[in-house]
């Protein structure tokens, strides 16, 4: 399988906005991810790849070349790809060491190690640019108009990887080829002097082989003109769906009997929206719907069938297949011997003592002084559960800002909301990539095995919002090889083996493991608990189940129709998480455990086919968790070093950190040094001071030192006395004069830095070996020591200077 990249190198300083400043330090920022490594968005460079191709295209009608429309290639807008004839997704750009980086930097910045910071990785790649407003009718600089900009340094090269939902052809590859080498600026101000890229399509191939294919085109439209007109086949999940007369899914599904764990690995940031956003925003789930698995599914069996079918209408539509709300992946800490777990929504009766910050379940009987305990909510939402156990996973999210520029394409930027056809600003809160999420299909043995065909492990799978570009990317595997009998199988457990629900007598505790959507008595959707049904389950009256406490929230469902290209009705539902305990003492039936299993594997409510209305039977009430303490599942007490040794890459990096960090220690002593005046010890005049920075700016600076005239200027120099007992410096007497301190710096460096620089490796790479720390602190000395001298005599005398009374 060909994989595709779209190369970047940064020609100028760019500026690739997230939208947001810091106060205090920038005003407008670099886009970079937790680690400080700079990214570019994906759904930027897609609309700058398409603006590009567009001009490619429209110089080619003019010479009368016939060209693909672009909207065959990069679709419309509100498509995704694989939606009618989008047909490239292209993902965040990172650098193209980032994978050489990534994993001692997660080392280097844990918070049991903090050995480094995201900011020193920021710093290593981006400079501060000023700018300011110049009055026309005075010349000078306007007030408050000071702005500070974060730029990338030039030379850094990045790679978006780009997928095409079909195979391509030499025509789209030529069109694709054109419009990346046409894309040569990109970011905010390139108009003013940065920004610009040099852009590749590079292909690798099975035996990791790559090819530039825009060297090749470019080369070969030389000789004679290229086809960049391709016929993209029409989707085949797009015509099925206009083709589609099957009835309607049926509501009256039967009790699956096996199952099947499947696993999302998120490779990109994932959207799945909510309904409490403002306009111009997106809130996103944190959990992963069973009805956005459900459509990958029917999308990759249409695209291997072409056409709905019997077999198509009884695995999809039927509602024998039931597919599960993928939840947080954890690992059970006290034994790994067992495969990572799905995780479940933590019960909103388990609260936390503000206090004592214990945990506590109001489900179970508490004394009276806990019940005066002030208590709080968890700030975490999953967890696996077991008794005297509560652990918890957290889900990182990101907020990313975008923007839809003018209908102008001459402005290239949104020009505000109050101008027709402006353009508009909004954003977008996602979860963040790289993390795993568990889910499960239901259903019989012999229809799971045919969703393996159809949907087979190792497919790429996009969801969620936005999926054309930047967003929904994930990797989709099975846990399970072959369909496992659910009989012994609990959801609460993750699936595991573990003990049926059992009849307790007095209480009956149901506890919701995803939203619940039930009807009230008028048949209309409601927040309400379905007692009816639950009670026809059990063989039951209603009117024999009292609801004796409820811990409960409520939330709003909705969704998209993807092949009709229109929102899905909004409807109430009671919150994953929500506990309903009911009085027993009336019910003289005997109620069997084997009805309580039942309950579980089938679930209430509406659309259990997307994972809904899934239950847990009497799993609370005998946990013992009052008292006990939150145990946080991704907070390892233990961090080890990366087994594999530092590359390149990250040397070169960690060479740089130590040169900034050098470098600001040496302007702390720069000012300790300036802040040493004495009635005897007076610091120099500002000519001589002047006359030494214009020194420090000549190669000849031990010549101009010796050469200095005047018996008064020399004097100055001798005299003024530095104390450096307190300053790291190697091998220096404990009192310098200026003249000294020159002239070292000047014929010796190192004598100043070497021991600075050795402390500062050794304390950031102390888990290497020897001979890389060695190696390390060998080149910065021999490149760095002169250049660090200098900027650290240049930063003396310009804060002697600020002392000087003259």
């Amino acid at each position: 399988m060909t994989n595709y990249f779209l190369e970047i190198t940064l020609r100028s300083l760019l500026t690739s906005s997230t939208g947001e400043g810091r106060i205090g330090l920038v005003d407008r920022d670099v886009a970079f991810d937790d680690l400080g490594l700079p990214i570019l968005p994906g759904r930027r460079l897609k609309g700058l790849w398409r603006d590009a191709y567009r001009d490619v295209s429209e110089a080619w009608r003019q010479c009368g070349q016939a060209t693909t429309p672009v909207e065959r290639i990069f679709g419309e807008s509100g498509q995704g790809a694989g939606d009618r004839d989008a047909c490239i997704y292209v993902a965040n750009a990172e650098l193209k060491e980032a994978s050489f980086l990534k994993e001692w930097l997660e080392y280097l910045q844990h918070h049991k190690i903090r050995r480094l910071h995201s900011d020193d990785v920021v710093h290593h790649f981006a400079t501060v640019r000023t700018q300011t407003a110049i009055d026309r009718g005075t010349g000078s600089a306007k007030e408050n108009t000071l702005r500070l900009t974060r730029t990338l340094k030039s030379g850094l090269v990045f790679r978006a990887r780009v997928h095409l939902v079909e195979p391509p052809d030499e025509a789209l590859q030529n069109a694709l080829a054109l419009g990346a080498a046409a894309l040569q600026h990109m970011g905010t101000a390139r108009t003013r002097g940065i920004g610009k890229v040099h852009c590749r399509l590079i292909a690798r191939d099975v035996n990791n082989q790559e090819h530039d294919l825009t060297e090749q085109v470019l080369q070969a439209s030389n000789d004679e003109p290229l086809p960049i007109i391709s016929i993209i086949r029409p989707n085949q999940s797009r015509q099925a769906s206009k083709k589609r007369t099957a009835a309607p899914p049926n509501l009256d599904c039967t009790t699956p009997t096996h199952l099947l764990r499947y696993r999302l690995k998120l490779t990109g940031p994932v959207v799945i929206p909510v309904t409490d956003s403002d306009p111009n925003s997106v809130i996103t789930r944190q959990d992963l719907p069973g009805s956005h698995l459900w459509g990958a599914a029917a999308w990759h069996y249409l695209r291997q069938r072409g056409d709905v079918d019997d077999e198509f209408c009884h695995l999809f539509l039927d509602g024998d297949l039931r597919f599960l709300t993928a939840y947080p992946e954890a690992r059970d800490p006290e034994d790994f011997g067992e495969p990572p777990q799905r995780t479940i929504p933590i019960p909103h009766s388990v609260r936390e003592f503000k206090e004592k910050e214990t945990l506590v379940d109001f489900v179970e009987p508490l004394d009276k002084d806990q019940k005066k305990e002030p208590k709080k909510r968890l700030s975490r939402r999953y967890a696996m559960i077991w008794e005297s156990f509560l652990g918890t996973q957290d889900i990182k999210v990101e907020r990313n800002y975008h923007h839809t520029r003018a209908g102008d394409r001459r402005k290239g930027r949104a020009l505000g909301a109050e101008i027709p056809d402006g353009g508009a600003f909004f954003t977008y809160e996602a979860i963040q990539a790289d993390q795993p999420f568990q889910g499960a299909v239901l259903g019989s043995e012999a229809d799971l095995k045919n969703l393996q065909i159809w949907l087979p492990e190792g497919s790429l799978i996009r969801i969620g919002k936005s999926r054309s570009a930047q967003y929904g990317e994930t990797e989709f595997e099975w846990v399970d090889k072959h369909p496992l009998e659910l009989n012994n199988l609990v959801e609460w457990n993750g699936f595991l083996p573990h003990q049926a629900p059992q009849n307790r007598g007095e209480h009956l505790i149901v506890t919701t493991l995803s939203p619940l959507i039930a009807l009230n008595d008028y048949g209309h959707p409601d927040t309400c608990f379905p007692v009816h049904e639950l009670a026809d389950i059990l063989g039951l009256n209603a009117s024999q189940l009292t609801l004796l406490h409820s811990y409960t929230r409520s939330e709003m469902i909705s969704g998209y129709h993807t092949h009709l290209r229109l929102p899905r009705q909004q409807l109430p539902a009671i919150a994953a998480g929500s506990v309903f305990v009911f009085d027993m003492t009336a019910v003289q039936e005997h109620i069997t455990d084997n009805h309580l299993l039942q309950l579980e594997h089938n679930g209430l409510g509406l659309r259990k086919v997307e994972g809904y209305g899934r239950v847990a039977v009497n799993r609370q009430g005998n946990l013992d968790l009052t008292e006990c303490r939150e145990t946080q599942l991704d907070n390892s007490e233990e961090q080890t070093a990366p087994s594999s040794p530092m590359s390149q890459e990250l040397q070169n990096l960690l060479q740089g950190i130590v040169r900034t960090r050098c470098l600001a220690d040496m302007q702390q002593y720069a000012r300790n040094i300036a802040n040493q005046e004495t009635k005897e010890n007076k610091i120099p005049s500002n000519a001589l001071l002047g006359r030494l920075r214009l020194f420090l700016r000549q190669d000849s600076l031990v010549e101009n030192l010796e050469h200095l005239r005047g018996k008064r200027a020399e004097e100055q120099l001798t005299n003024y006395k530095i104390n450096t007992r307190d300053l790291n410096m190697q091998d220096l007497s404990d009192q310098l004069t200026l003249y000294d301190l020159f002239k070292t710096a000047a014929t010796k460096p190192e004598a100043l830095t070497e021991r600075l620089i050795e402390n500062s490796v050794e304390r950031l790479a102390e888990d290497c070996d020897e001979d890389t720390r060695s190696a390390m602190i060998q080149t910065l000395v021999e490149n760095q020591s002169d250049i660090l001298c200098r900027d650290f005599l240049d930063y003396l005398l310009t804060a002697l200077r600020r002392k000087s009374p003259t």
